[in-house]
């Protein structure tokens, strides 16, 4: 049950602090900061791990920070003490969360963060307490249920298929927060996150309706791909607002395919799990960080992020197509050396 309830906290962490900054009318690179804070959180405990004192400290630093804001002690400072805030708490959930995964339905964890996608516009009413609130409840969880140890770990190639990962995740954060938060100063924070909790509703049918009736992976991931290739570089010049709308929803149906990356990579005996979850971690970071500083530069960052998106999961399909000839030539060129 803990494993669920920690779901549903990052997902009001994760995109409650764009409600906020939007209700307050910060600049969009200020907005996105709040996310990028979140997940380089998420950093922790892959690839790097921290002990049970370290998460603890973590987790303090986050509650007298909240109480200075609730105080209104920190002044011009806030929204740096809530990245801060931020960062701490997602290094505390994760680490907590990992060490509860194995007994975690994937499909019940993903309607838990939907969910908690739904009740972040609450942060953008009390952000303060919910950071006190968090942070008490993460000392007690850590207290009681932590047991790691600080160490690093390192990631492999996989055969390829973590590059292939990190463009699959790279096309999804260059793209997904930063229209999140243009839509929601376009149409309102409520619209914006009931459409943004349609684009998980999307990505979370493609396995089920997929691997059941498809059994081969790869042309699934290609024409998952190569289909929100095409789509985001279209949406980017997309003036009609409902029409923009409509292809946001289906967005969805092309990040739902990262399922057969690991699939394949279990196919061909290269999946490390480690590996793939740094992977994905690293491509969360660098795509949200790339955002953040095109919206500190460029006016029309969405727009340019949609089309950074659109080359990120095309390269994932030159990537992935790399990986799988090499696979081939290395397999020729031991049949040759037999005969």
């Amino acid at each position: 049950m803990l494993f669920y309830l920690l779901s549903l906290m990052t997902g009001i962490l994760e995109c409650g602090w764009i409600c906020a900054g939007v209700k307050q009318g910060l600049p969009l690179w200020e907005v996105l900061s709040f996310t990028l804070a979140y997940h380089a959180g998420n950093l922790f405990p892959k690839p790097f791990s921290l002990g049970k004192s370290a998460l603890l400290s973590l987790s303090g630093i986050s509650a007298v920070l909240s109480l200075l804001m609730i105080a209104g002690l920190t002044g011009v400072y806030s929204a740096l003490c809530s990245c801060v805030c931020l960062f701490c708490l997602s290094a505390g959930m994760q680490s907590v969360r990992s060490g509860l995964k194995s007994n975690g339905n994937r499909l019940f964890k993903r309607i838990c963060r939907v969910a908690g996608f739904l009740l972040a516009p609450l942060a953008g009413l009390v952000p303060e307490l919910i950071l006190l609130l968090f942070s008490l409840m993460m000392i007690r969880v850590i207290f009681r249920h932590y047991q790691g140890k600080a160490e690093i770990s390192r990631m492999h190639s996989q055969g390829g298929y973590s590059a292939v990962m990190v463009l699959h995740q790279l096309h999804y954060f260059f793209y997904a927060h930063i229209t999140l938060a243009a839509i929601a100063q376009n149409i309102g924070i409520l619209p914006a996150m009931v459409l943004f909790c349609g684009t998980w509703l999307t990505y979370m049918s493609v396995e089920p309706l997929v691997s059941g009736r498809m059994q081969k992976l790869l042309p699934v991931f290609f024409a998952g791909h190569l289909g929100i290739s095409v789509l985001l570089l279209y949406m980017s010049f997309v003036r009609n607002l409902p029409v923009f709308l409509i292809l946001w929803l289906v967005t969805g149906f092309g990040g739902g395919v990262v399922y057969t990356i690991s699939a394949q990579a279990k196919k061909v005996r290269k999946f490390e799990k480690d590996s793939m979850t740094i992977s994905e971690n690293l491509g969360h970071t660098f795509g949200l960080l790339t955002a953040v500083l095109i919206s500190a530069l460029y006016q029309n960052a969405p727009v340019l992020m949609l089309r950074f998106g659109a080359l990120s999961a095309f390269l994932a399909v030159l990537g992935m197509l790399c990986v799988n000839l090499s696979k081939k030539t290395n397999f020729s060129g031991s049949e040759r050396r037999n005969l």
